[in-house]
């Protein structure tokens, strides 16, 4: 069949179907239509229309507040989802510029843990971590409490790199060597950083979230 005779039908088609659907509107409505126009068109007394014109005047007043009052309701949650979704694109801005990673010099390996920010982060922890393989999927060693030997804590990290020397006894030249690094941004903002670079967001600071008790010893950073 060619192109214009299938186009030729479909047009007969959809004015069988548009036929049948009048019909059937008329079979069922018809009466109901019929009262009602008869209704519309009988005589009126012109007070009669006064009032009709004032009913279907104040309907639609009420109409219309009904629909400012959606349309208002509906611009503030948008606004206030944009709002939101700004503050977070903004967090997480910030927190992915606080990153760690390994360095050798001379000999010595170092965890470098750079804050590119213009504001300082605190209650950070830096962990020493070691993998199993590559390619690193997150952190093997569950912390607790307390601030163990290969860990610094800082109460302020401020813009800048910094770096933390690794000790001898922490390596295994079996296991990959990588950073787990927890903060708070300047929004307060919770954030955990795992070896292999992800960037989780918490509900909690790391101090809290581990129940690390003071005193302990705070870490001065040393500058790189």
């Amino acid at each position: 069949m060619s192109g214009d005779a299938e186009r030729r039908l479909g047009r007969v088609r959809a004015v069988a179907f548009g036929v049948l659907a009048v019909a059937g509107v008329l079979l069922l409505f018809g009466p109901l239509l019929a009262k009602a126009w008869i209704w519309l068109v009988e005589p009126r007394d012109p007070d009669w229309w006064g009032a009709s014109g004032q009913w279907v005047g104040g309907i639609g007043t009420i109409g219309a507040v009904v629909v400012a009052l959606w349309i208002a309701i509906r611009d503030g949650r948008l606004a206030q989802a944009d709002r939101r979704e700004r503050d977070l694109r903004e967090r997480q801005e910030q927190a992915a510029k606080v990153t760690a990673w390994i360095e050798y010099a001379g000999g010595q390996g170092y965890i470098v843990v750079s804050n590119a920010n213009a504001e300082a982060v605190n209650h950070v922890v830096v962990s020493f971590d070691l993998v199993h393989n590559l390619p690193m999927t997150g952190s093997t060693l569950h912390r607790g409490p307390d601030i163990e030997d290969d860990e610094y804590l800082y109460a302020i990290l401020p813009p800048g790199k910094w770096r933390m020397p690794i000790r001898e006894e922490w390596q295994r030249p079996d296991m990959t060597p990588g950073v787990m690094l927890a903060f708070t941004d300047s929004r307060n903002g919770h954030w955990l950083r795992l070896t292999d670079g992800r960037l989780i967001p918490k509900d909690q600071n790391v101090v809290t979230r581990r129940k690390i008790r003071f005193p302990q010893r705070i870490s001065v950073p040393e500058s790189y």
